[in-house]
């Protein structure tokens, strides 16, 4: 049987810290200090304190605050110059071409953003499915019902998944997938099977 290979999106396949975060966290808090009616710097301590405990900020505005889902994508994931602002990972085609198998994405974010960063990279025909936040009923990693949608849609039984946030891994072992960690932390976890550092040592290790 051969083996599904399972991506994140962000921080994973390109680097979304450099340009596209720091530009959809200050959308957020700015919806949040709209919505829930608090000052930026408050705003800011929910949306850090929701994403450390659900995954993403969205489940917890969801559960705390009963905010429509479709409407605070759309405010916060419209982004102008979207592809000039996007940064591949090194060698990420090449990387893709390599290895072989199924590949889907299973992403935190909303669809049309993922689908806009793979053509931004250039890699939307690697790819054999993607399974955002819409498909998961707004429930994000590390959640294990998102998780066992994921796993139940695509029929999962021999996998690998790569993503950069060890707790999505973590969710991941208990469903018998080969966890990948992508990462620069000196710490070993027993749920993860391998550390990279790097995109490109999948193909060099």
């Amino acid at each position: 049987m051969k083996y599904t290979w399972i991506f994140d999106l962000d921080n994973t396949l390109h680097d979304a810290q450099k340009n596209i975060f720091p530009i959809i966290n200050k959308k957020i808090n700015r919806y949040i200090s709209e919505v829930v009616k608090i000052n930026n710097e408050e705003a800011e301590e929910l949306r850090q304190k929701y994403w450390e405990k659900y995954g993403a900020t969205l489940e917890g505005l969801i559960k705390h605050h009963k905010i429509n889902p479709t409407e605070f994508l759309e405010k916060t994931h419209t982004i102008e110059n979207f592809s000039e602002l996007v940064v591949p990972m090194p060698n990420l085609i090449k990387v893709l071409s390599l290895i072989k198998g199924q590949k889907i994405l299973y992403t935190n974010a909303p669809r049309n953003y993922t689908k806009k960063v793979l053509k931004a990279c250039q890699i939307e025909d690697f790819f054999d499915g993607i399974f955002s936040i819409e498909d998961s009923d707004f429930i994000a990693k590390p959640n294990l019902n998102s998780m066992k949608l994921f796993v139940a849609q695509y029929k999962i039984k021999k996998a690998y998944f790569v993503d950069d946030v060890k707790e999505n891994l973590e969710t991941a072992k208990q469903f018998g997938i080969s966890t990948i960690w992508l990462t620069n932390e000196a710490s070993n976890h027993a749920y993860i099977d391998k550390k990279i550092s790097k995109l490109s040592d999948l193909i060099t290790n």
